[in-house]
Formats: structure tokens, C-alpha cells, sequence
């Protein structure tokens, strides 16, 4: 051998032990911070933009290496963990467990459904079917917007894909980093397109930002051009026999919006907030408050309130009186089809020629009622 070789001979053999350390090194830091974690909520499976977010929350500060597809991706050093991945269909596994996990969202959408007010019970949430291609809340998953909030509402969560409106009761924690996503934002879905939109501080609905819900709304029609079905998603109601009722203010700028953009193919507003069912149509569109899925139903029967608003059966069916006393909350009455003091939700039917809106009662599963919609 050369004194030429040798030379390249024996820097070839240091290059290699230098990268074998370095390689041991990175697997013991690799080990120390991917170490087995405890989740205290999660995996959430978002429809976030082109791609899908998965999201968690570890009881420890650490990183969490997982595996979606063929790709292996890392979390941030974080209690509150998300990775994107850029397929609609992948098997995910985190490591160190050996819960393996699937999320699929199909190239045409046949049915997604509408919950509302879980408020940290997860009663009907983890026991519910899974025939459905994806989820829309309409806000107030938790009670005071923390992690033992979370953690309670989203145990045993299906891992659907997942899109969620902020609630009153979100907004004081750490909602807007659970949902990654500003409180006004659209979000397309195939052939549907959905604007979200926030109109409330607090409990209570303030004019600013319903305006700036409604500025939202129109600086984005854009957004959604060519769009075969548009929905709205805002917690607070629109039209409500509820105990809180409609907010003119609010309820007049949407008329407004949606009467001004006829061509836009809006087919709904759901809403919340009111844990009561509702269903309104107004026009061509459906007004739905989702109801209730775990929080305390509002009861109304036999108050001086429910007097005031119509309410002495657990149901309320058909066009109703606005009496003299309920001038603002009652706004829409003449719009009213049925309301229910249930839990429930909302499957969204695409069927040939039209959408059919189920109403089930959760607790049930009894089909309480079918709307349909001629497109």
C-alpha cells in the first residue's frame, strides 16, 4: 500500500469512528427525549388547510417522536405537540406506544356530522359511531378552557377528522393553541367550504366582534369561489328558543351577508350555545343549533322564563307567537320549525339531488327528525 493510501486508508477510519460516535450520541439524546410519554389528551386529528395537523398534550415537558406513513416526524420540546402530515390517508404510531392509530379522509364526502357544548364530557363523544368522514364542533368543548378541561372532553375521542369552532367557555385557556387556528378562519373540505367565525367576549355577544366576524366573512367570499355547498360555523345562535336566544345586531348583518351573496351556495349557519336543539329556515338556508352533546341541558319548562318563550313541553314545533315581553331573544320566532330539550347532534347527509340534515338524540340514537334541502 502506498504511503498515498494509507493516508486516505486511515482518514477513511477515523471519518467512520467520529460518525459512530456521533451516532451513539444522537441515539442517547434521541432516547432521553423521546422517552415514553404519558398523553393527557390526544391524538386530535385536524383538517387544517391542504394537510392534516395531529395534535396531543403530554403530562411532561418532553418531545414525542412519531411515525405517520413512512415518514418520521418530531414534536417540539412542549406540553402541547402537533406534526403536519400532506396525506389524506396514513397509519400514525407514536413511540413508545403500541396503541397504533389510522386517519382517512375519503376523496368525496358523504356525511359529517354537528355536536355542540360537550363541556368536558366525553359521555357521548367515546361511545359514539364512527360512520362519518368528519366532525364539526361548534365551541364550548370545555368549561374554563384548561387542560384537565381538555382532557376530560377529548378521552377516548374518536379519531376522526376534526374541525371546532371556539366557545365562550374555550376562550380563557389555551383554546387557540389546542385548535391552531386564529378565532376566525375558513376551512375547505373537498366540494364544502366553512367559515368559521367568533362573535362573543366572554358569555356575553359584543357588537365589535360580531363586526369583525362579519368583516371576516366578507373580505373572504373569495376564498370559497366555486364551492359547491358553504356553511357557517359561529357558537353563538343566530335564530333560538332557547334561554339566550337571538341577538338582532348579530342575526340582521348575517341576514344581510348571506342575502348579498345569493351565488355563494350557503346551505347553513350551526350554531351552540343555548343546549337546546333548534332547527329555523329562513329562505333557501337552515338555521341548526346543534343542541347539546354533554353539557346540562337548559331546561325551560315550567318557569316564569319558559312562559315568556314558549316553553312547557320538552318540544316546540311549527311558527312561534313572539310575545309581547320578547322582543329581542324571540327575533326569527316566524322562522322556528322545531326545537328539543335533548342531547343530540347532526348528520349532514349528501344524497343525489339534495342534503338531509338528521337530527338523533344522542342518548337514543332515535332519528328525531329529517330536514331536506333540493340543491
Amino acid at each position: 500500500m502506498s504511503k498515498l493510501n494509507k493516508q486516505i486508508y486511515f482518514s477513511q477510519v477515523i471519518v467512520s469512528a467520529l460518525f459512530s460516535v456521533s451516532l451513539i450520541v444522537d441515539l442517547i439524546i434521541c432516547s432521553v427525549n423521546f422517552k415514553q410519554v404519558q398523553f393527557s389528551y390526544g391524538p386530535l386529528s385536524f383538517i387544517y388547510g391542504n394537510q392534516t395537523r395531529i395534535h396531543w398534550h403530554t403530562t411532561e415537558l418532553s418531545k414525542t417522536n412519531m411515525k405517520a406513513g413512512k415518514m418520521f416526524q418530531s414534536s417540539e420540546l412542549s406540553n402541547y405537540h402537533e406534526v403536519f402530515v400532506g396525506d389524506d390517508k396514513f397509519k400514525y404510531q407514536f413511540k413508545g406506544m403500541d396503541a397504533k392509530f389510522s386517519y382517512e379522509l375519503p376523496a368525496q364526502v358523504d356525511k359529517f356530522i354537528v355536536m355542540t357544548d360537550i363541556h368536558t364530557n366525553n359521555k357521548y363523544t367515546s361511545t359514539m359511531s364512527t360512520d362519518f368522514d368528519f366532525m364539526v364542533l361548534c365551541g364550548d368543548q370545555s368549561y374554563g378552557g384548561s387542560v384537565a378541561d381538555f382532557n376530560m372532553a377529548f378521552k377516548g375521542f374518536p379519531t376522526k377528522p376534526l374541525i371546532m369552532a371556539m366557545g365562550n367557555h374555550d376562550e380563557p385557556g389555551d383554546f387557540l393553541i389546542v385548535n391552531g387556528r386564529p378565532k376566525n378562519f375558513y376551512q375547505q373540505v373537498r366540494n364544502i367550504g366553512f367559515y368559521f367565525i367568533h362573535v362573543q367576549r366572554g358569555t356575553p355577544i359584543v357588537d365589535d366582534q360580531v363586526d369583525l366576524g362579519i368583516e371576516f366573512l366578507n373580505q373572504n367570499v373569495n376564498l370559497s369561489a366555486g364551492t359547491e355547498h358553504i356553511f357557517i360555523v359561529v357558537h353563538y345562535p343566530v335564530y333560538s328558543a332557547g334561554y339566550f336566544g337571538a341577538h338582532p345586531y348579530f342575526t340582521q348583518k348575517l341576514e344581510k351577508f348571506i342575502d348579498e351573496n345569493e351565488k355563494m351556495n350557503i346551505r347553513a349557519v350551526f350554531y351552540g350555545h343555548d343546549h337546546s336543539f333548534g332547527a329555523f329556515k329562513r329562505k333557501q338556508q337552515y338555521f341548526i343549533d346543534a343542541g347539546v352533546g354533554g353539557g346540562k341541558i337548559d331546561d325551560l319548562r315550567n318557569t316564569s322564563y319558559a312562559f315568556d318563550r314558549a316553553w312547557t313541553n320538552e318540544s316546540l314545533h311549527g311558527p312561534l307567537a313572539v310575545p309581547a315581553t320578547c322582543t329581542q331573544a324571540c327575533y326569527g320566532y316566524e322562522y322556528h320549525l322545531d326545537s328539543w330539550m335533548k342531547y343530540s347532534r347532526t348528520e349532514v347527509n349528501f344524497e343525489q339531488g339534495k342534503i338531509v340534515y338528521n337530527v338523533r338524540d344522542l342518548d337514543t340514537n332515535q332519528l328525531l327528525k329529517s330536514y331536506e334541502q333540493p340543491l
